[in-house]
């Protein structure tokens, strides 16, 4: 060769995804008068060419009669396709001895980068075209997810003095770092998510990071609500200062034991477990100086003063937001039979899954997670370390195999925690709970109902009341689920350590004695002849009027099948899946009155809300009651029933009106049970004077 050639080429460049790098050339002369075939070796990452727009490759080699024409002009760039980074390369020249001349062999250092593409929001458009998780984006501009939609950014910088919005429903998604000079706010549905566990948070001198969390709707003041704070640093006085600090509780699992079973609150007690502390120091007073740690729970309640029911009221936290691996300490008191409890809860600014957190801490806790649905007032005849205690059972509960419950409000969870909520778990080992980025959740639809398998046969059925009962169970047919008792991933019992007013729940066979809120299933179990067997338990005293009706169901066999309860006490087979069943029923506990069929051997009523709507009971004087329809249908018989369920009178009749003289009716409550010329069977009240 008679040219010297370049050391080094360098400042190969281009932008993630728009490569390859510009090219940059250098001139090869052989002074071989016979010439010789040359080689040109690069890695993958570079290539070469001898022409500028096209025929480039990672190994070139260029004819002897090329190089015999004199200076031929190589053109090199770095190739197209590449991840974001750095490359360095050494090009190897390689040419034969030939005529007398030594062979050849040169080298030159190559080196460029693929660069992250960064963008500008400037109050109207992005400056270098919209954002992806590649992207570095600056908020130069005051930004609102409700107007310009979400993001997804590798790193997210808001400039001092402007104002980044997360609005509800709508969510940035930030592969790596945050940094906040100017002010972050996130409102209660929004949600901001960091993805890699190494990254980080930072609040620059005159910056804010806000998360905004509104509770729902309150009947009371002192209705609680479970808490968890999505940002590190904070007070209980800056994050609630709506509430009083003497109903400020955080939990204390370390002091949890239940050894002894107290009865309806009477400070009298048996060996067993009621899910109570027995001396009553597992919840402990927050302080407004105590400094919220993230990933535990915390039970907040609104100011009496200038309470309305219906309201509801916002916290507001403020802090560098919590992101990365966030470890939360669990206890267990030992195999003594009781439920280890242990109040923890959500600590980043956006929903985790449900699911993805159960299953990395399977080893930890029990496969249910257990959310506050406020709905009963507390009672002196709740269990509890308090006069007045609160209904246990208005937990909804998620559980990893089997599905979801709603809890004291007909309202089914969805398979996420929200941002900010704090919940229950059953500790099965000490050690802790791992919450990491991966649990996160960055979409529009974090708060909406979804299930995660819709090919399950799920059934949920409630029990409602004309006094303000809700109670709901799940029967679910699911991979891993059999038909005997499966763990709380599975199978999971209804929490009954207050004196819970009415309950459904199922059983397993030969074991009455667990009463399951879910309940999982073997699904080659399910066919045409499975019977359900749903548990009934009531301690209202009064006149009452309840109903069984299907909240929903998903699954082949489930819509593809009708659906009976079987009331075996009064050997009636309704279709449920058509109109709910009402009935009445004197106090105790039943497992045996009600199951799910799914074939109509037995049908022999429906209820129709049109008809009930059509009936008038009237009492005439203190002896006479009519009764009157006012349809087709004439009355064909009347049973009327006391509060304690005891038949009281079994009346004929064949007329649409029908006037009975009831001597034996006191003053009180009844209730009354009119069967129709068509089969309908009608349960109303009588108030008697």
């Amino acid at each position: 060769m008679t040219n010297a050639l370049p050391i080094s080429l360098t400042g190969f460049n281009y932008v993630y995804q728009n490569g390859p790098s510009l090219n940059q050339t250098f001139v090869l002369l052989d002074e071989n008068a016979l010439a010789r075939e040359y080689t040109l070796i690069t890695s993958s990452n570079f290539e070469v060419s001898l022409n500028p727009l096209s025929g480039f490759t990672d190994e070139l080699t260029i004819d002897a009669t090329i190089i015999s024409a004199g200076s031929v002009t190589i053109y090199v760039r770095l190739a197209a396709g590449l991840s974001i980074g750095f490359y360095s390369d050494v090009m190897t020249i390689l040419a034969p001895a030939h005529g007398g001349y030594p062979s050849v062999l040169e080298s030159i250092s190559l080196s460029g980068e693929c660069v992250r593409k960064s963008t500008e929001w400037n109050g109207s458009v992005w400056t270098n075209g919209s954002p992806d998780a590649n992207t570095t984006i600056t908020i130069a501009e005051d930004y609102d997810t409700a107007l310009n939609g979400s993001i997804n950014a590798w790193e997210l910088n808001v400039n001092s003095g402007k104002t980044c919005t997360v609005s509800d429903n709508t969510f940035i998604s930030v592969q790596k770092n945050i940094n906040i000079s100017g002010n972050l706010t996130v409102t209660s549905k929004g949600a901001v998510v960091q993805i890699d566990n190494s990254a980080t948070f930072a609040v620059g001198e005159g910056g804010t990071s806000v998360v905004i969390k509104e509770t729902s709707q309150l009947t009371n003041w002192y209705d609680y609500t479970y808490w968890s704070s999505p940002v590190n640093g904070i007070t209980a006085a800056e994050a609630f200062p709506t509430s009083q600090q003497s109903r400020r509780y955080w939990y204390n699992a370390a002091n949890f034991l239940d050894v002894l079973e107290e009865s309806e609150n009477g400070n009298s007690y048996v060996a067993g477990h009621d899910d109570i502390d027995d001396d009553g120091n597992d919840w402990a007073v927050l302080h407004d100086s105590d400094v919220l740690t993230p990933g535990a729970g915390y039970a907040i309640t609104s100011r009496s003063t200038g309470f309305t029911p219906g309201d509801t009221y916002n916290c507001q936290f403020e802090g560098p937001f919590n992101t990365g691996i966030i470890n939360t300490p669990i206890h267990y008191n030992g195999d003594n039979g009781d439920n280890d409890w242990n109040f923890i809860g959500n600590p980043y600014p956006s929903a985790i899954d449900a699911d993805a957190f159960l299953a990395e801490n399977a080893s930890v806790i029990g496969g249910a997670i257990y959310l506050w649905s406020h709905a009963s007032p507390p009672a002196s005849d709740n269990n509890g370390n308090q006069v007045l205690n609160f209904n246990t059972d208005d937990y909804a509960i998620i559980n990893a195999g089997s599905g979801e419950i709603a809890g004291g409000k007909p309202v089914i969870p969805n398979r996420t925690i929200p941002s900010g909520q704090g919940f229950f778990v059953q500790g099965i080992s000490s050690g802790n709970v791992v919450f990491n980025n991966n649990m996160r959740i960055a979409d529009n639809t974090s708060n909406s109902q979804f299930f995660r398998n819709q090919n399950d046969n799920k059934l949920w059925v409630n029990l409602t009341s004309d006094n303000g009962v809700f109670n709901q169970a799940l029967i679910a047919y699911v991979n891993g689920a059999t038909s005997a008792d499966d763990g709380p991933s599975y199978d999971t019992t209804r929490n009954l350590s207050s004196d819970v007013a009415a309950i459904i729940y199922t059983t397993i066979e030969n074991d009455t004695d667990r009463k399951y809120a879910i309940q999982g299933k073997s699904p080659s179990s399910i066919n045409q002849n499975e019977s359900i067997s749903i548990g009934f338990y009531s301690a209202i005293e009064e006149a009452t009027l309840y109903t069984l009706s299907i909240a929903q169901f998903q699954g082949e066999f489930f819509n593809n099948n009708a659906i009976y309860l079987r009331d075996n006490l009064l050997n009636i087979t309704h279709d449920i899946k058509n109109a709910d069943y009402t009935f009445t029923s004197a106090t105790g506990e039943f497992n045996n009155r009600f199951e799910i069929v799914f074939n109509n051997n037995t049908l022999s009523t429906s209820h129709v809300s049109a008809l009930e709507n059509s009936l008038s009971i009237i009492q005439q004087n203190d002896q006479e009651i009519t009764f009157k329809t006012n349809n087709s249908h004439a009355l064909s018989a009347v049973q009327i029933y006391s509060v304690s369920g005891s038949l009281v009178y079994n009346l004929k009749a064949k007329n649409t009106t029908e006037t009975y003289k009831l001597p034996n009716l006191q003053s009180g409550t009844y209730v009354a049970k009119i069967t129709l010329n068509n089969g309908t069977v009608i349960s109303k009240k009588i108030l008697t004077n």
